[in-house]
């Protein structure tokens, strides 16, 4: 497993993948990597609404992969949206306003019914 440093955060190439590694801390205060199979089963897990937002179907699909979910979004804001994904910070922003507006129609489409 290659390991490669990027802004304070650690990373691992797996199957040419980079991947995060993310560190658990037992209750006896020892660090240990957690399974890849918990972060992935976190990102498998996917946000149906995400599809309601005006952005394109891969940013969709990269969205969810990377576990978030429209509250994680709108809470996240859009320069971490953007650390996060490795992309452009104007697309950051970009998802951000498109996922606010989506979230708006969603909830007025909910009290108007």
């Amino acid at each position: 497993m290659n390991r490669i440093k990027n802004n304070n955060n650690h990373l691992a190439i797996i199957d040419n993948k980079i991947k995060p590694i993310i560190m658990v801390r037992d209750s006896n205060l020892r660090l240990s990597l957690s399974s890849q199979s918990t972060s992935t089963s976190i990102a498998n897990e996917k946000d149906d609404r995400l599809e309601l937002i005006e952005i394109s179907k891969g940013l969709i699909e990269i969205l969810q992969k990377a576990g978030f979910t429209v509250e994680k979004i709108l809470d996240s804001g859009p320069s971490h949206i953007a650390e996060t994904l490795g992309i452009d910070a104007h697309v950051g922003e970009i998802i951000y306003k498109e996922t606010k507006k989506a979230s708006s129609n969603m909830k007025s489409k909910f009290l108007i019914n």
